[in-house]
């Protein structure tokens, strides 16, 4: 078996930790390589320092646990998956377009749209003249169109009028090298949902609820780079999440449809927020989530399944056996060109 991970150089500036915030630490390199260990003899394929052709010339595996997050690119999530595919080799999770589309939350918002499923309404910036053509409801959140981890996102970016915008989407145009998206500011509750299965077979683990007079963000509830990356405290997320069973069974199926509607393989992530109406509305989706092992680190998903009684081990498990399912499916699509014999 191999663990394909980017993982965050040790030597980073404190001015780039922002720029390095979706890459894996040591922590959670350990924790899998020890998790797939008990399964047989696991090899490390870290991309940071490895180039495709490289990883090529490996042995082919007979599966690829996959959290390889790319280093650059709008779709540089689906960069090592696109190799396994090219060598038809098995791995864990998503395929490279359902990859490539979550990374980018316009164009995962317009798939959610098409399908009709509730999700903040947006606009997209690609210039800053963008940004007095904006019809939206104020406040509004800016965002980078393609990061993830909180990278680009503050407490200062809830903006209350035009020239609030129009500064402030400047500001993350230069900065993030990218469009941005302008999104409705919803004032509810924020909920993470972790997700396992395939197509028709989904299980919702214990829903999480960001915290937010825990983690003290300010008059605009923002669980943004600086809230997630702070020190964390048990407090900072609540799991399971104390939510009334018919607000849960909304979201769960909420979650659900959004993995129906992506193609999500084996797991995903899918955040929520709740509007004025008290209805939830889909911010984001993450096929590829954070598995940080600590019982306080901040990774949603690792605090969803340890509150559904698995160990960080049993969690890794499950995984490689749903994708090992999956692939032995006789409904799963390898999109492999048949040979001629």
């Amino acid at each position: 078996m191999a663990l394909a991970i980017s993982l965050r150089p040790a030597d980073a500036a404190l001015a780039e930790r922002e720029d390095f915030a979706e890459l894996d630490g040591h922590d959670v390199l350990q924790a899998v390589c020890d998790a797939l260990a008990t399964l047989g003899s696991v090899r490390v394929w870290n991309t940071t320092t490895m180039g495709p052709a490289e990883i090529a010339r490996e042995r082919p595996p007979d599966l690829i646990f996959n959290l390889a997050e790319g280093l650059s690119g709008s779709g540089r999530e689906a960069q090592a998956p696109a190799l396994f595919e090219w060598l038809q080799w098995p791995y864990v999770g998503s395929d490279p377009v359902t990859l490539a589309i979550a990374h980018d939350k316009w164009h995962t918002k317009r798939i959610l749209v098409a399908d009709g499923i509730s999700t903040p309404a947006a606009r997209l910036v690609q210039q800053p003249l963008d940004a007095d053509l904006i019809d939206l409801r104020y406040p509004l959140i800016v965002k980078p169109v393609a990061e993830g981890s909180g990278k680009g996102i503050h407490a200062d970016d809830v903006v209350v009028s035009p020239a609030a915008l129009r500064a402030t989407a400047r500001r993350k145009l230069a900065r993030y090298q990218q469009p941005v998206i302008v999104e409705e500011f919803l004032p509810g509750r924020e909920l993470t949902v972790a997700v396992l299965g395939n197509t028709g077979a989904w299980e919702v683990l214990p829903l999480v609820e960001v915290n937010f007079p825990a983690l003290g963000t300010g008059s605009h509830r923002v669980y943004g780079y600086e809230a997630k990356w702070a020190r964390p405290t048990p407090d900072d997320l609540l799991c399971p999440a104390p939510v009334p069973d018919g607000l849960r069974k909304d979201v769960e199926a909420l979650a659900m449809a959004t993995c129906e509607a992506l193609r999500i393989r084996d797991w995903a992530r899918v955040d929520v927020r709740l509007g004025a109406d008290e209805r939830p509305y889909v911010l984001d989706v993450n096929p590829l989530p954070g598995i940080m092992p600590g019982v306080d680190d901040i990774s949603c998903f690792t605090r969803s399944a340890f509150a559904a009684g698995m160990t960080y081990d049993a969690m890794i498990r499950r995984l490689v056996e749903t994708a090992r399912a999956r692939y032995a499916a006789d409904s799963f699509q390898s999109y492999r060109v048949a040979r001629k014999g």
